[in-house]
């Protein structure tokens, strides 16, 4: 679990690097920001049922990997759709340019995955949890 938040932490603020650009007009900025931050955390609960799917279910570090880039992009839609569940706002997949948000999501998650991803190449699900029991933030 503590590498899947790792995960989700870092996506963050690659995140908030990648958005820096839309600071042309920080209002959008800062309600993308809040949105992260409220809604993110959809993502990351789904992303570490992935997580330790993946890792109990398969002893390949290939099969491990790209189930969790698979992973990513599933979480992100399912984090910006709770947007629209919860009403914040309405008909996000039909946003036109805000699109552009969780694909800067998604890229963020990969990039923050394979900074991680050394820790999945461990063959047992134990070896993986004292290898990120061990490390730190």
């Amino acid at each position: 679990m503590k590498t899947a938040v790792e995960i989700f932490f870092r996506a963050i603020g690659i995140y908030a690097l990648f958005t820096i650009p839309v600071l042309g007009s920080p209002i959008i900025y800062v309600i993308s920001m809040v949105y992260v931050l409220s809604f993110g955390w959809f993502a990351w609960a789904l992303f570490t049922i992935i997580s330790f799917t993946g890792v109990n279910a398969t002893r390949s570090y290939r099969a491990r990997i790209f189930l969790l880039i698979v992973g990513i992009p599933v979480s992100v839609a399912f984090s910006f759709q709770m947007i629209e569940v919860f009403a914040a706002e309405r008909n996000v997949w039909y946003s036109g340019a805000f699109l552009g948000f969780p694909i800067a999501a998604t890229i963020s998650g990969w990039i923050s995955l394979f900074f991680s991803a050394k820790r999945y190449r461990y063959t047992k699900p134990e070896e993986l949890n004292r290898i990120a029991e061990n490390t730190t933030l």
